[in-house]
């Protein structure tokens, strides 16, 4: 889990920024967040949402836990549904990392707002949120994939007939 979370944030801090569609990157780290929370559950999603959003938050943002926050809770929420959405689909992580995605973005916005900053809700709306909920949901059906093949272990059962 720690070589993920490591790989992720070289990946998302050094090629990424460079792999844009109109001026927007795929936030990696939320896609991963979103996955292992779907995969296993609200104490793993949000243990490494909290890693990840407080390193990221070390690293490049002025506020220091503000990302943690954000990624705690998306880690938390998506984690419930563990049990009780179906595995195989491909919709459910879309549809999950759709509204990850949108929810980061509004709280993220709201922190700033009260924090001091000002920021075009609408112009961000139409130019980033949008172009990165797209983005981010197309990757994480093949994130999705590759990570059950690693997380979901075959279970063999042997009884009496």
């Amino acid at each position: 889990m720690l070589l993920i979370i490591i790989g992720n944030f070289i990946l998302q801090s050094t090629v990424l920024p460079h792999i844009n569609i109109f001026g927007v990157t795929p936030n990696t780290a939320l896609i991963i967040i979103v996955v292992i929370g779907l995969l296993r559950g609200r104490i793993f999603g949000s243990t490494v949402g909290l890693i990840i959003g407080l390193l990221h938050d070390v690293i490049f943002c002025p506020v220091i836990g503000v990302n943690g926050f954000i990624y705690f809770f998306v880690g938390y929420f998506v984690g419930m549904t563990e049990n009780k959405l179906a595995k195989d689909n491909l919709l459910i992580p879309f549809l999950a990392t759709a509204i990850s995605t949108i929810v980061y973005h509004g709280l993220y916005y709201i922190f700033m707002f009260f924090l001091g900053y000002n920021i075009d809700f609408s112009v961000f709306f139409k130019n980033v949120v949008i172009l990165e909920t797209l983005y981010n949901s197309l990757i994480s059906m093949l994130i999705y994939k590759w990570f059950s093949n690693i997380f979901i272990v075959p279970s063999i059962r042997f009884t009496r007939r």
